[in-house]
């Protein structure tokens, strides 16, 4: 993935950085408050992540515009607090939510790692994806995720897995848990089994069956296991609910669209209300609006409908399987004889269907093999899984190491895991060299094609020797780089000089105010082409 250029701005201002380069880009400026920040925020968020402007900074006054290239193709994401517009060629698709961007981008832009999250298989989201590849300047801290609430560093382990490829149990049909549920019932109608032949042949009374009962504390743990499957359906079929009530509502729209005719030769269409032959379609936060008077703009918001419903269809299809799936787990777990053991003697008080029993038994023990084969199976694979996931992090631990002891040879410290623990935290220029080697490393291991962004990489006094060892790795890697910093007097133009390197020099921005009045005309532009009307 390539970033191209982002647009900022409103009728009033704007800015356009459109100078990047496919390979290592170094913004810099001879003080702070320059724009640097912004401009790396804007990305961000267009990316899906959440805002972190500067606080002087509204960026919800304002459109932001993207442009990236990813697989050969070239889309333009425009943002608006929480609604996204994406232009791909000619086509327009609105999104009025993060959750419909990111299916799309699973769909069209770049395959979307998935992890396993509360019991259930999710796309990932796209604020913890971006931490693969992105460190702001704020709100880092080297023992958590960013942000973390709902998102956990376990996701963030999971999601890395699930990049190298690494199955998890979950994806089975069958699950051990479940398993383990059906064998215990099985075993529990063999033996029932066994003790009526016994009966049967020793003509003893019900008494002793009805004394062999399950204990108290099976039935809690089989009622803590019911909740959880039910809480789990509880969720999936909210889910589907939700996504149901979002295609029903855009089929109603598309319905209404297409039943707009510009070119009846009995009349036209008008607006009761001031006469005018323009028609609007308006986003669900109203933070854009379309004139689809004429019959192309109409088609390009018909398409954005169509793919929206389409991407719901899928959705509603994916969680209805799962809820099946989860609905026959809670089936196994609760099921029960249908006609009690003393009935079954009553029925039965000679010994003509013992015969027919034995057949149970053996068919039954037959079913218990194939459980416990299938279980120490899946046993297997989740210990291979495990093998796995403890060696991909191994490797990426080893990655981070070389590259902090190649920055600093003389550190005696050694990286234990991608995170440390609460009570080990680095600070200063640590801090700054493990975001670093983490950055360098999930490129070096995981092989992702993302753009490595870091906002102010030589925070916290980051040496000039080390900086130049830092620039030297990241050299090494594919990724296109968009680096920022800030300069000391003495040290301007400095990567002028350097090889390889893209500058952009921001020190000509007037402080506190790098939108201007003269990008305006080049904004409006770049919003027309894709639809959009101030």
């Amino acid at each position: 993935m390539i970033i191209k250029s982002i647009y900022i701005g409103n009728s009033n201002e704007a800015f356009i950085e459109d100078s990047f380069g496919k390979d290592f880009n170094i913004i810099y400026s001879d003080d702070n408050n320059k724009g640097k920040t912004i401009v790396i925020q804007s990305i961000m968020y267009c990316l899906g992540n959440s805002p972190v402007f500067p606080a002087s900074f509204p960026f919800g006054n304002y459109y932001h515009i993207l442009t990236i290239e990813s697989n050969g193709k070239e889309f333009d994401v425009c943002r608006k607090k929480n609604n996204f517009i994406v232009k791909y060629k000619s086509e327009i698709f609105v999104f009025d939510n993060i959750s419909e961007f990111k299916r799309y981008w699973d769909k069209n832009i770049t395959k979307l790692p998935v992890i396993i999250k509360d019991g259930r298989k999710k796309l990932t989201d796209l604020e913890l994806l971006l931490q693969l590849f992105f460190v702001g300047q704020d709100k880092k801290m080297t023992h958590d995720i960013v942000s973390s609430g709902w998102l956990k560093k376990a996701d963030f382990y999971n999601m890395i897995n699930s990049m190298c490829g690494i199955k998890n149990t979950f994806d089975n049909d069958d699950d051990v848990e479940s398993l383990k549920v059906r064998n215990n019932q099985l075993k529990e109608e063999k033996k029932s089994l066994l003790k009526k032949n016994k009966i049967l042949k020793s003509n003893r009374g019900a008494v002793e069956i009805l004394s062999s009962s399950n204990s108290r504390i099976a039935l809690e743990e089989k009622l803590k296991e019911t909740e959880k499957m039910r809480d789990i359906i509880s969720s999936l079929t909210s889910d589907r609910n939700n996504a149901i009530k979002r295609k029903t509502k855009n089929e109603l729209v598309l319905k209404e669209l297409r039943s707009l005719n510009r070119t009846m030769k009995t009349g036209k269409i008008l607006c009761m209300n001031c006469g005018s032959t323009h028609i609007s379609y308006e986003s669900s936060d109203s933070e854009f609006n379309f004139d689809i008077s004429t019959i192309d703009m109409r088609t390009n918001i018909l398409k954005s409908i169509e793919e929206k419903i389409g991407i719901y269809d899928e959705e509603i299809g994916r969680i209805s399987k799962e809820i099946q799936h989860q609905q026959n787990k809670l089936n196994t777990l609760l099921e029960t004889e249908d006609i009690s053991i003393e009935e079954l003697l009553l029925a039965k008080l000679d010994l003509d269907g013992t015969q027919e029993d034995d057949d149970k038994i053996e068919e039954i023990s037959k079913e218990i093999d194939n459980i416990n084969n299938r279980i120490k199976q899946l046993v297997e694979q989740n210990e291979t899984m495990l093998k796995e996931s403890k060696e991909n992090l191994e490797n990426i631990v080893l990655e981070m190491n070389q590259f902090n002891k190649y920055i600093d040879p003389s550190i005696s410290d050694i990286y234990e895991d991608i995170f440390t623990s609460k009570y080990k935290t680095y600070s200063g220029s640590e801090g700054t060299q493990f975001y670093l080697s983490k950055m360098y490393a999930f490129a070096k291991v995981l092989k992702h094609d993302y753009p490595i962004i870091v906002d102010s990489f030589r925070a916290e006094d980051l040496s000039t020797d080390r900086e130049k060892r830092v620039i030297s790795k990241f050299s090494e890697l594919p990724n296109q780089l968009i680096l920022t910093t800030t300069l000391k007097e003495e040290e301007h133009l400095k990567y002028e000089t350097l090889q390889n390197i893209h500058s952009i020099d921001y020190s000509g921005h007037k402080n506190y105010h790098i939108l201007q009045k003269k990008y305006v005309d080049k904004f409006i532009e770049k919003l027309n082409s894709m639809m959009i009307r101030l």
